[in-house]
């Protein structure tokens, strides 16, 4: 059964920098892992100003771009049967879609979420990485990011087979829990889970004892 691997939660919490790790070996190794804000940020940067003067233009084609490849992608990787690896951010019924897709063809959904404590720590990252010449994400959307990936992973966690949720935000990471279609694999007692987790993961939490 061929499978598809996301990961997702907050901006700054380390999706492109440490979320490949938690990849199984034999897929972190063969299937890059595709990143739409890296990409948008290279066209843009590729457009701007160098094809057009219009950053409102560059960025306009700059999205379009990363559809299209991603679109190319997962349907490559549906007709092929193979495996499928991306990250993102999932915060509406909307962004659910392509797994979706992926799961009525008939794939297991792999999903690692990278928690951090709060939008301040979350904008806190970002803030560093722009520094280091990453791309900068505006509060708003950090919060929204932030509230609507939890809310959304809420509601559909049963739907993903193999789900891992990680808090990111100390040097140390913490597996907080492991759950397969929806029942509790792991997890760290009750009274140690954080309080974004308790918070925004109610029907998560009501399930771990």
């Amino acid at each position: 059964m061929p499978s598809l691997y996301i990961i997702t939660g907050s901006n700054g919490a380390g999706k492109s920098t440490v979320g490949p790790e938690y990849l199984p070996k034999h897929i972190h190794d063969k299937y890059p892992v595709f990143d739409g804000d890296l990409l948008f940020v290279a066209k843009q940067r590729e457009l701007f100003p160098a094809i057009t003067r219009s950053p409102k233009e560059a960025k306009k084609i700059a999205f379009q771009h990363v559809v299209d490849t991603f679109e190319k992608l997962a349907d490559d990787a549906l007709t092929n049967n193979d495996n499928f690896v991306y990250e993102g951010h999932f915060t509406n019924s909307a962004t659910w879609d392509t797994p979706k897709r992926f799961k009525a063809a008939g794939y297991a959904i792999h999903l690692f979420f990278l928690g951090l404590t709060s939008p301040d720590l979350s904008q806190l990252r970002v803030a560093d990485r722009v520094t280091e010449g990453g791309h900068y994400v505006d509060r708003s959307t950090i919060e929204a990011n932030f509230i609507g990936n939890l809310e959304m992973l809420n509601i559909n966690f049963r739907f993903i087979d193999h789900l891992t949720i990680v808090d990111t935000s100390e040097i140390h990471h913490i597996t907080l829990a492991t759950l397969t279609s929806g029942i509790i694999v792991s997890s760290i007692p009750v009274a140690d889970l954080p309080g974004w987790f308790v918070e925004y993961l109610p029907a998560i939490n009501a399930i771990i004892h």
